[in-house]
């Protein structure tokens, strides 16, 4: 009685008599919308990757710890992540950027020689004045002849590895001479109990060259390229090769040297006909695994035929500590968070007493522009297109005020189905605005134009109150609002003022119906709901009257990049009636549910269904279907936003009134 998945068994070429079983799928997958609450934020920091998307940030902690803490500059990143939270935000993708002078801190741990040498070197895991706040120590650890290493960001908990043992750290070669085969390599046991076995390799390199055929056609400066990694450079008379120099030895790994005369395998040059004699000899040992448990060690070969050629090794507890940060302790701690070691050159007891602070860490944000923010497309991402693929549906590049970014931001947005806003200069009036958003050509759905009227921030980190873009509160309330809503006359927390409202200049609604006909959004103290600051447009950039409100942008998006995350199934599968019905019957169950949380419908028509969906032969005729092509033709009807709410009054000890 086989069993069988549905799909991997012809059902027509069937030939032992049996019983099958064929195991289908749901008939129906239901499909869940996207999470439309992202906020994508493009900035500077203090810690973190440069032009990396940073996903799942909650809010300031996580924001904080990824990031570094409040500062008082412009485009800074946790800035707006605390203004997103003071508005709902709970779900942060972040970029940061820099003009790529950042650097990352670092501290050299020494040992206890009078003139004290370097055993390894802390570097912080990214550049950022964070790392300066981090410190570390190398203590006695808890079980006999081991130590601790001790790794603390300020305000975090310390990285601790314990128990860390002294193993094989390096070795010094003697290179011997006349090798003709790699040889065997065994490292001695370690002398304490519970100790690891220390392991190693060693390779061959060339030790000379000498001319077995002199060839033609080579003139001095020529190279010639010898298996194993071999070049070696040309001295040359009348074409012949008369002298050679080792420029790389190479290294032989296994097993035996190539037969003397060896033929070049390449060479710069035109000449032809050169061979070589060369003498091999020990060349580079590694450490495969340092052990632990030593107090010494001793290296022995077997086998290769040369004669000489021997390794010193030296024993300490440096290797170990640099494995323990940078891989983590098997069963007790992971890789460091904060710090990346590497190895020095000591190979002597580390000081135990002293603690180090790394030092020399810089954000690099001097010369970070708004084209910075903006960045550049690729292979390598950077700047605002490190959003692609992160999942935030709201974007805002911190303190953007260019307005020839506008068209890129509006331009990806609609790819990636991220609404961008962002705001004029400070002070920019709404004439002015307009004027730009004009001469910056952009029109479209998928970006808010602010007007220049910059908000107060008030800083209590700093102690400062601070002015930044309209667009950082704009950017954090529309990505806290669910997408059938819109920010309209929606209170906005956080903000002290705004350079309009510190001059008690209130806008007047011609001025509000100026910049909605300019199709700019202002945000502005006082809005229909009250004595609050609010959006007072609700429009995008779109000069398209069935498509310039936020909620378009924002459903749109919603339908659009659930059904691409939900039906990526489809293509590859036979064309079925099955096929169809399925995938419609889950598309009607999704705008169902959306229509029954008010998400959608007409509310002239509530009880119709507010959507329709087609995938049948009027809409996917034969010729269409030999080429592959599935078609579903959706319809949806996006509940209005209010704008204008008209209230007719009529009053009068005349008036007749018949109760509705």
């Amino acid at each position: 009685m086989p069993v069988y998945q549905a799909g991997s068994l012809n059902t027509t070429a069937l030939q032992a008599p049996d019983l099958y079983v064929i195991i289908q799928p749901p008939g129906v997958a239901y499909v869940n919308g996207v999470p439309t609450d992202g906020l994508g934020l493009v900035g500077v920091g203090s810690w973190g990757p440069v032009n990396a998307p940073m996903l799942g940030i909650g809010g300031n902690t996580q924001a904080q710890n990824m990031v570094g803490g409040i500062t008082f500059r412009p485009h800074d990143i946790a800035t707006a992540v605390d203004i997103g939270q003071q508005n709902g935000v709970q779900n942060f993708a972040l970029v940061r950027v820099s003009d790529g002078t950042d650097t990352a801190a670092s501290a050299q741990l020494k040992d206890t020689q009078g003139s004290p040498v370097t055993g390894m070197t802390l570097t912080g895991l990214y550049t950022g004045i964070v790392g300066n706040t981090i410190t570390s120590a190398i203590t006695a650890g808890t079980a006999a002849n081991t130590y601790k290493l001790s790794v603390q960001r300020a305000g975090f908990t310390p990285e601790v590895y314990d128990n860390v043992g002294m193993g094989v750290s390096a070795g010094t070669v003697t290179a011997g001479t006349g090798y003709t085969s790699v040889p065997a390599l065994s490292i001695s046991a370690p002398q304490n109990a519970n100790g690891v076995q220390a392991t190693g390799t060693i390779s061959l390199k060339a030790l000379s060259a000498t001319i077995a055929a002199a060839g033609t056609g080579y003139t001095t400066g020529d190279t010639l390229t010898l298996p194993n990694g071999v070049i070696l450079g040309v001295t040359a008379t009348s074409g012949a090769i008369t002298a050679l120099t080792i420029q790389n030895a190479g290294a032989l790994t296994g097993g035996s040297v190539p037969t003397n005369p060896v033929a070049p395998t390449a060479t710069s040059g035109s000449g032809t006909g050169a061979t070589v004699t060369l003498t091999w000899g020990l060349g580079v040992f590694t450490v495969v695994n340092p052990g632990s448990g030593y107090t010494s060690a001793t290296a022995t070969l077997t086998g290769g035929a040369g004669t000489g050629g021997a390794i010193a090794l030296n024993v300490s507890v440096w290797l170990n500590l640099v494995n323990a940060v940078n891989n983590g302790q098997t069963g007790l701690r992971g890789p460091s968070q904060i710090v990346i070691a590497s190895l020095g050159t000591s190979s002597n007891a580390p000081n135990i007493t002293a603690t180090y602070a790394l030092s020399g860490g810089t954000d690099g944000t001097a010369g970070v522009t708004d084209n910075t923010l903006l960045g550049s497309d690729g292979l390598t991402r950077t700047g605002m297109y490190a959003l692609r693929k992160s999942g935030a549906q709201v974007g805002n590049l911190i303190d953007c005020q260019t307005s020839t970014t506008w068209t890129s931001q509006l331009a990806f947005g609609l790819q990636e189905g991220i609404y961008f806003h962002s705001a004029n200069p400070p002070g920019t009036s709404i004439t002015n605005s307009t004027a730009a958003l004009a001469s910056a050509g952009v029109d479209g759905y998928g970006f808010a134009c602010l007007v220049g009227d910059w908000s107060y921030y008030n800083d209590t980190v700093n102690g400062v109150q601070r002015m930044v873009s309209p667009a950082t509160y704009s950017s954090a309330k529309q990505a806290a609002t669910s997408p059938e809503q819109s920010i309209l006359n929606a209170s906005i927390n956080g903000i002290i003022a705004t350079q309009r409202s510190l001059q008690n200049l209130p806008y007047s609604d011609t001025e509000i119906g100026q910049a909605a006909q300019a199709r700019l959004e202002v945000l502005t103290l006082g809005a229909p709901a009250g004595s609050i600051f609010a959006c007072r447009t609700g429009r995008n950039a779109s000069s398209d009257s069935s498509r310039n409100g936020d909620n378009y942008t924002r459903m749109t998006n919603y339908i659009a990049f659930t059904i691409a995350s939900a039906y990526g199934y489809v293509p590859g599968k036979v064309q079925t009636i099955n096929l169809r019905r399925n995938t419609k019957g889950s598309m009607d169950a999704f705008f169902s549910n959306l229509q029954t949380n008010n998400m959608i419908g007409d509310v002239n028509n509530p009880t119709k269904p507010g959507w329709s969906v087609q995938i049948d032969a009027n809409n996917n005729p034969t010729s269409q279907v030999a080429l592959g092509y599935m078609v579903a033709t959706v319809k949806v009807v996006y509940l209005s936003i209010v704008r204008y709410f008209l209230v007719n009054i009529q009053g009068g000890q005349t008036v007749s009134v018949t109760p509705l």
